[in-house]
């Protein structure tokens, strides 16, 4: 089913799905006009509105599948949003208690010089 809807897919590119449409639409008349087939148009309309009715269950397929691909995406973007969160606050963390370790070691180095210059 899935290799159908590509072949399809790849048919339907505007750019193939035009001149298909349109050596369709220029036989239909053609027959029309010289063979007197399909005096009122009626199964060139029908051809027509099954067509449409296929692309139309095609597009949707396809905006579900993005649809799924999005949200997927979607959700592991908010995981690695939440990683890169969890990171940040432990670097957070680790710089406080590196400043609460500096100080203390100021704190030590100015009561040790303190002691020196005393004697």
């Amino acid at each position: 089913m899935d290799k159908i809807l590509r072949i399809y897919l790849t048919v339907r590119k505007p750019r193939n799905f035009l001149i298909i449409l349109l050596v369709f639409i220029a036989c239909s008349l053609m027959a029309h006009e010289f063979l007197g087939y399909d005096i009122e148009f009626g199964i060139t309309n029908l051809s027509l509105s099954v067509e449409a009715t296929i692309a139309g269950a095609v597009l949707m397929v396809v905006a579900e599948e993005s649809a799924e691909l999005q949200r997927t995406t979607v959700a592991a973007q908010g995981r690695m949003l939440e990683a890169l969160v969890s990171m940040a606050e432990a670097e957070r963390d680790a710089m406080k208690s590196q400043g609460e370790l500096l100080r203390a070691i100021k704190s030590q180095d100015e009561r040790l010089l303190a002691a020196l210059e005393s004697k």
